[in-house]
């Protein structure tokens, strides 16, 4: 079952410190417990963290602070295979970072957000 991959504890916290502030229904407990409800509600209060999913983070790089995350899967180190990124400015094309590897999209999608908001936000 193909299921949607929510953003980890470390990275919601860092959101809630950045700014996201979007309606969802997910969020982690002050200890990284994830809950999910039925309803959207910015959990972005108290002991809750909201835990959007890495699609949504992504595009509220995008769309908020002019951060593009583009993935791309391919030969990296003679024959090795794995999926990688680079991080660009929207407005000026500039490259920001290139080149986070990993062995699953997920895995660089989560690496390549907390990158941008620990370093570029």
């Amino acid at each position: 079952m193909i299921t949607e991959d929510y953003v980890g504890f470390g990275v919601a916290k860092l959101l809630q410190e950045k700014g996201f502030d979007v309606y969802i229904s997910s969020f982690y407990e002050d200890e990284g417990k994830p809950i999910r409800k039925g309803a959207d509600w910015n959990w972005n209060i108290g002991p809750r963290y909201s835990a959007p999913t890495l699609q949504m983070t992504m595009k509220w790089l995008r769309e908020v602070h002019k951060i593009a995350i583009n993935i791309g899967w391919g030969e990296v180190f003679e024959e090795n295979y794995q999926w990688w990124c680079i991080i660009l400015n929207q407005n000026s094309g500039e490259i920001l970072r290139e080149s986070e590897y990993g062995k699953t999209y997920e895995e660089v999608c989560e690496t390549a957000i907390k990158y941008c908001l620990e370093k570029l936000i």
